[in-house]
């Protein structure tokens, strides 16, 4: 069964301005910031992570290992991770989108099975510093209780992912980039954050050109019809944040999906249908095969788009996402239902 995972979030690019300041508070904080490199190396380097512990290191970690989602959004501003486990390729020898640019010729795959990890491959690469995802207690990807042989090679840090809104964690992600060395001023850096903003702007302009207009993000699978819950947060609680009519689901708002049978396919009403479009979810060519698909007013009226599930939380894979969101509600029309 084609079951949607923990986490959610399309695509299209923009021009960009300037990020002040030195991003080095909230959740993470690097000792030092700001200060020559002979005092913060004198200091240490310690790291507050999304679970409230405290990683101390005699230095600024230099060889971190890092979740594919992390490592992505750590690559583009401008820090280069070791190795990487996570979704890293897809099935067909593609990319997988949590990979974004990373080089997959300079660092090492360590695995991209969930829940295994050769300690051995991680012990080779001399890690200074793991980073993965956490939702809740559980170690995205890691080993069920093996993380005391993780962090027998090298300190863990966890991102808290439960609870925290997608905005709170693209600032969050930068600012382990920048507790890392990343340059807070690097155009890489300023210029995403910009495109960010501009992609929020023409999102508030397409809401206000189309009021009311219903958008509903699915995992359609064979068996069942999975809805997007906005009160989980994530994406699409900043989306409901900017305006986007989403459906009030009756799932718990911890739960990212509510889960229906293909006979309540219509339960929420949707003039603008996005699917899961995440690699090895069903296609929108292979949902024409479903007659209770094919049913749904949106999909009769041509109204649908694709919906990228586990964007990375970088200032420039979410300015693509939004975007794109924008040019859907922009082409999309309100529905007789």
């Amino acid at each position: 069964m084609n079951a949607p995972s923990r986490s959610s979030t399309r695509g299209r690019r923009r021009p960009l301005a300037a990020l002040a300041g030195c991003a080095c508070a909230l959740a993470l904080t690097l000792t030092g910031c700001g200060v020559p490199d002979s005092a913060e190396e004198a200091a240490g380097w310690t790291f507050t992570d999304g679970t409230g512990a405290e990683v101390a290191l005699p230095e600024r970690p230099e060889r971190v290992v890092a979740y594919s989602g992390i490592a992505s959004v750590l690559w583009d501003y401008g820090f280069e991770v070791v190795g990487v486990f996570g979704p890293a390729e897809t099935a067909g020898g593609g990319r997988d989108p949590q990979i974004g640019d990373v080089d997959l010729d300079r660092v090492e795959v360590i695995s991209q099975t969930y829940g295994e990890m050769s300690v051995e491959r991680l012990a080779a690469l001399e890690p200074d510093l793991v980073i993965t995802q956490v939702y809740d207690d559980v170690d995205w990807y890691l080993p069920e209780g093996g993380t005391d042989q993780i962090e027998a090679v090298a300190p863990l840090a966890r991102i808290q992912m439960n609870g925290v809104p997608a905005e709170q964690q693209l600032t969050d992600h930068l600012d382990l980039a920048v507790a890392l060395g990343a340059e807070p001023e690097d155009p890489r850096v300023t210029e995403a954050r910009d495109d960010f903003d501009a992609a929020l702007a023409e999102l508030d302009a397409a809401v206000e050109a189309r009021p009311g207009l219903r958008v509903m993000a699915v995992s359609a699978a064979p068996e069942n019809f999975f809805v997007v819950n906005s009160a989980a947060g994530g994406a699409l609680g900043m989306f409901a944040d900017h305006g986007v009519s989403l459906p009030e689901t009756e799932a718990p708002d911890t739960d990212q999906f509510e889960r229906l049978s293909w006979e309540e396919a219509d339960k929420y009403p949707a003039d603008l249908l996005l699917q899961d479009a995440r690699p090895g979810r069903t296609t929108l060519a292979e949902l024409d095969d479903q007659p209770l698909w094919r049913d749904l007013p949106a999909v009769r009226a041509g109204q649908v788009g694709d919906w990228p599930a586990e964007t990375p939380f970088g200032y420039a894979a979410y300015a693509e996402m939004v975007s794109g969101l924008a040019a859907d509600i922009e082409d999309a029309e309100p529905l007789d239902h």
